[in-house]
């Protein structure tokens, strides 16, 4: 199973549930960033490299968290740039992060919610990891909608997540995880690749792939930005 998928959303339950630890609210959320940046570090620059994006001038890193992603994409891409884009009170921990890994002249960082805010422009690569089994599909179609408007032409969306199959019973991992969802989120869930590419297309994308297939969170589905008629 997925470590990331078995603990991190785990984890997250536990510290940003309903209801917070003696720490407080945002020490809970600290510790949880950085068990996310813990776990998922080992395997990100193996998940970048079977993937084999072709080169890309900018990412766009949703949610970045502290920079896990978005500094094994620069690793694995040197002659990238990089924007993360997350709450303001996450950006001093991304930016602690990406400074010490050396690739802070490389990363914008922006403060916003991604849910609510228009996203960073400029980007030719927007990377929206495990994000959208937090959400339902209309509000993952908006939030496909907004990374379309944010992105250069031609740009492509790359999604991380879980990826179930048309029996949705498939893989196990991810049914459970579902029921994790159902409890834990107001509308969140696991999607098959038909679902997401039905809303990505419903969002301006064509050309929907996946890129990889994995038993937890590592699955990964890729599309473009349709080019105006």
């Amino acid at each position: 199973m997925d470590h990331c998928l078995e603990n991190i959303d785990l984890i997250g339950n536990r510290l940003l549930g309903q209801t917070p630890s003696l720490r407080g609210e945002v020490e809970d959320e600290a510790a949880f960033i950085a068990a996310m940046d813990i776990i998922c570090a080992p395997v990100a620059s193996k998940v970048i490299a079977d993937l084999g994006v072709p080169p890309f001038k900018h990412l766009l890193d949703v949610g970045g968290a502290s920079g896990t992603w978005t500094i094994a994409w620069l690793r694995a891409y040197p002659e990238a740039a990089a924007t993360l884009f997350d709450l303001p009170h996450v950006i001093p921990m991304a930016e602690e992060r990406v400074t010490a890994a050396g690739v802070k002249e490389r990363v914008r960082l922006v403060a916003g919610d991604f849910g609510t805010d228009p996203l960073p422009t400029g980007a030719d690569l927007a990377w929206v990891s495990a994000i959208v089994h937090q959400n339902s599909r209309e509000q993952n179609r908006r939030l496909f909608g907004a990374v379309a408007n944010s992105l250069t032409g031609g740009g492509r969306i790359l999604i991380r997540d879980v990826l179930m199959d048309d029996s949705r019973t498939m893989p196990v991992a991810g049914a459970l995880f579902a029921i994790n969802m159902l409890v834990a989120t107001e509308a969140g869930g696991t999607f098959t690749f038909n679902e997401l590419r039905e809303d990505l297309e419903g969002a301006g994308f064509v050309d929907a792939v996946v890129l990889r297939h994995d038993d937890g969170m590592n699955s990964a589905v890729i599309a473009v930005k349709a080019r105006p008629a």
